[in-house]
């Protein structure tokens, strides 16, 4: 089992404005390793669509790699090479259809549409929101794979994560965090704000989501008004951003405010994999006890 006990903090020294310290979580584990991504050993082919990276983490960290028979791409995610088929974003029902599939599951409202015509030509479909609890998560999935069992005990790791991912405070008060993006928006600079994965990892370890606290949620564009408002104390980005961003020598400046917030100040980044700040599922605990573990780090 992972335990934020032994987490490896990598701590690497980038060009970011000179000699700033970033704390790069990006190699830790995609998952809980209790299963091999192919161990669930059902008398079944390959008959799942998932629409949504949770889902497809899910049912890896189950152990049921091999039962995805379609799923979206592209995924960082070790143990899904072996997947037949990779759909985008706005698949239709004809497309699905053609598949053959034994069961259809979304993580979002907007497969609502696709899955409801589905089930209309006896296609069985579920809805496992993505803004749902990962435990919940979890929990669902491990029941479409009759494996019941395999679920309580990857709920119960993540839970024992959860436990010990406490961050510091700041003065007596909470650590500020931004999420900078570039998600949401075409090409435009965000922020993860509120009914978003990384807003509920941030609150499971005891900080605030800087962007939530003034009132945004999802991916939506930022002002340098706004960012400065936010204050933030630490910045979150995704692995997978790093190189959209550009040159990291000038992230502090070419981010809109950024430049002006505490984080700049003592340049304050911490990168993460993709899943980690985005999926809220079964990484959800080790997200968690490697976000807390980092901000010990930099706050000790």
């Amino acid at each position: 089992m992972f335990r934020s006990a032994l987490i490896a903090l990598i701590v690497i020294c980038l060009p970011i404005a000179g000699n700033a310290k970033v704390i790069d979580l990006s190699k830790a584990p995609a998952y809980p390793q209790l299963y091999k991504p192919e161990s669930l050993a059902v008398k079944s082919p390959r008959d799942l669509v998932l629409l949504g990276a949770d889902l497809v983490e899910v049912a890896v960290a189950l152990g049921a790699a091999d039962r995805i028979l379609a799923r979206p791409d592209p995924i960082d995610l070790p143990g899904i090479s072996g997947t037949p088929n990779k759909m985008r974003e706005w698949a239709g029902v004809e497309g699905v259809a053609a598949l053959r599939p034994g069961l259809v599951i979304g993580s979002s409202v907007i497969n609502t549409r696709l899955l409801d015509g589905l089930k209309s030509i006896g296609i069985e479909t579920d809805l496992i929101d993505r803004t749902l609890p990962a435990v919940d998560k979890v929990a669902r999935m491990a029941k479409h794979l009759n494996a019941e069992e395999r679920g309580a005990a990857l709920i119960a790791n993540i839970k024992e994560d959860y436990q010990d991912a406490k961050a510091p405070q700041i003065n007596g008060r909470p650590i500020r965090i931004l999420h900078a993006s570039k998600m949401g928006a075409g090409s435009s600079f965000t922020a993860g704000g509120a009914k978003t994965a990384v807003h509920n990892l941030i609150e499971r370890v005891g900080a605030l989501n800087a962007a939530a606290e003034i009132g945004r949620d999802r991916y939506r564009p930022i002002t340098p008004e706004g960012v400065m408002a936010m204050a933030p104390d630490v910045v979150i980005i995704s692995a997978a951003e790093v190189s959209s961003f550009g040159n990291m020598d000038s992230f502090w400046e070419d981010y809109p405010g950024l430049a002006f917030t505490p984080a700049a100040e003592h340049k304050n980044l911490i990168i993460m994999r993709e899943l980690h700040v985005r999926a809220d599922a079964a990484s959800s605990g080790i997200a968690s006890a490697q976000l807390a573990a980092a901000l010990k780090e930099l706050f000790k």
